[in-house]
């Protein structure tokens, strides 16, 4: 069954005005996925293969993740919002308002030990704070009944890459590959 086979009831009460086959990514991974990887909307190269972080920084991603012992495979990997924006503009909150019921309906059916967000814009959306990236990476977070981790999105570390190890150790935590501590936001 395919995603949106899977997902049909959401597809059918989705408003049209914020689906564009031409431009739709779903997520991929298996069902029973331990980690889910969430991140802001598909670019050109999500869009051009049919699958989420593809692109240089997906590749970025996966240098990382074969360096730290982690398949790819076994993570499902998704987006706030499945529609790659025109322009490449960052996702508006009534497309994220519009796609969440999505999400958390993937969320649910997954139901995974952690879900590690991919950069500032999927962080600040899953943990509903403003705090930026730089300030909340690597740490671990509970809302909503979810173990969250927001790490660098991989794409930081391509025009910036000392953003690199911290990329790299923040995924090592999230994946237990070394002990984790859990922190609340308002400590920060």
């Amino acid at each position: 069954m395919d995603f949106k086979e899977k997902y049909s009831e959401f597809f059918e009460n989705l408003d049209p005005k914020y689906f564009n086959e031409e431009r739709f990514v779903p997520a991929v991974g298996p069902e029973d996925a331990k980690f889910v990887l969430i991140g802001e909307a598909p670019g050109a190269n999500e869009v051009e293969e049919g699958e989420p972080f593809v692109g240089r920084a997906g590749n970025r991603m996966d240098e990382i993740l074969h360096k730290i012992g982690v398949d790819r495979d076994e993570l499902y990997i998704t987006n706030l919002v499945k529609i790659r924006p025109p322009d490449n503009r960052d996702p508006k909150k009534d497309e994220i308002k519009a796609w969440a019921p999505l999400l958390e309906k993937e969320l649910e059916n997954i139901d995974p030990e952690a879900i590690v967000t991919l950069g500032n814009f999927a962080s600040r959306e899953m943990l509903d704070t403003s705090k930026g990236i730089s300030k909340i990476h690597g740490r671990t977070f509970r809302k909503n009944g979810w173990k969250i981790m927001p790490v660098y999105h991989p794409a930081a570390t391509l025009y910036d890459r000392s953003k690199g190890p911290e990329l790299e150790k923040d995924l090592r935590k999230a994946f237990g590959k070394r002990d984790a501590g859990q922190q609340s936001l308002k400590d920060l």
